[in-house]
């Protein structure tokens, strides 16, 4: 098998395996009435304490439209309460109500033992070793994709077949040309 061939056959594979995991998930975490954007935020809020709107977004990887529309709810469902921060009167901090910490630690122990259902196909050092190597992909990943277009190119060419690729497929994409009446 190539070593392109086999990129791809990976990635298939961890895109697979992921889906189910997900899918796994959100089932899970829908018997707790919550939906799994919302389960994030709590979690993160109980894990690391009151954050910033946008520092949750970046920890639980949804965009700042989404993170807002989770607050907004949770913020219904009085889990959350938005204050100014002290540091930065301009800015808001998010933090757990009491009603709020309790429904994340239950939420965190269902899920946590759902989770262990799926994972315990898996023998300790599998899942350690599983944890490192998408760590290391997931940060090798994060830091091409976030590295100028000049450096991604030369990340493919180093990293693939010397051949310099596109990676912006949006820019070879036909653009529809507007009408005008």
């Amino acid at each position: 098998m190539t070593r392109s061939a086999e990129a791809a056959e990976l990635w298939f594979v961890m895109r697979k395996a992921a889906h189910w995991c997900h899918l796994h998930a959100a089932r899970s975490i829908s018997k707790l009435d919550l939906c799994v954007s919302d389960f994030a935020v709590l979690s993160v809020l109980r894990a690391r304490g009151p954050l910033r709107p946008d520092a949750i977004g970046k920890k639980v990887l949804l965009t700042s439209g989404s993170v807002t529309s989770a607050l907004d709810r949770l913020e219904r469902e009085r889990l959350t309460e938005r204050r100014t921060d002290p540091s930065d009167g301009r800015a808001s901090l998010v933090f757990l109500t009491d009603r709020g910490a309790e429904l994340a630690r239950q939420a965190t122990d269902k899920h946590t033992a759902s989770m262990l259902g799926v994972f315990s196909v898996l023998t300790e050092k599998e899942r350690d070793d599983l944890r490192h190597l998408l760590k290391k992909l997931g940060k090798f990943a994060q830091a091409a994709h976030s590295t100028p277009r000049a450096s991604k190119r030369a990340v493919a060419i180093s990293v693939a077949t010397r051949r310099p690729r596109h990676l912006d497929t949006a820019s070879t994409r036909k653009r529809a040309v507007p009408v005008t009446r």
